[in-house]
């Protein structure tokens, strides 16, 4: 058997990967909004706030694309006539 050398190819039969090579499975979540379930990363979190005596406590839960989008202009559009409302 000889050592490769830094020009030579190295051929693989086709076929399916082996399992090592194979990604992992993707995470799945569901939404904090809307209730679906959702593969991927989420596209937004929430944020919840609470405190238990001096501790403050926070919570991210995930947000599919559709309610993460909805939600942001949401909060845009409130902020943007919150903004008229003091001009």
């Amino acid at each position: 058997m000889r050592s490769q050398q830094p020009n030579d190819v190295c051929v693989m039969p086709a076929g399916r990967l082996s399992d090592e090579d194979e990604a992992p499975p993707a995470r799945k979540f569901t939404c904090d909004h809307c209730g679906r379930e959702f593969e991927g990363e989420p596209q937004g979190a929430g944020l919840l706030l609470w405190t238990r005596g001096e501790e403050v406590r926070f919570e991210e839960p995930p947000l599919c694309e559709k309610c993460a989008s909805s939600i942001t202009i949401g909060a845009l559009m409130k902020w943007d006539v919150e903004d008229e409302e003091e001009g």
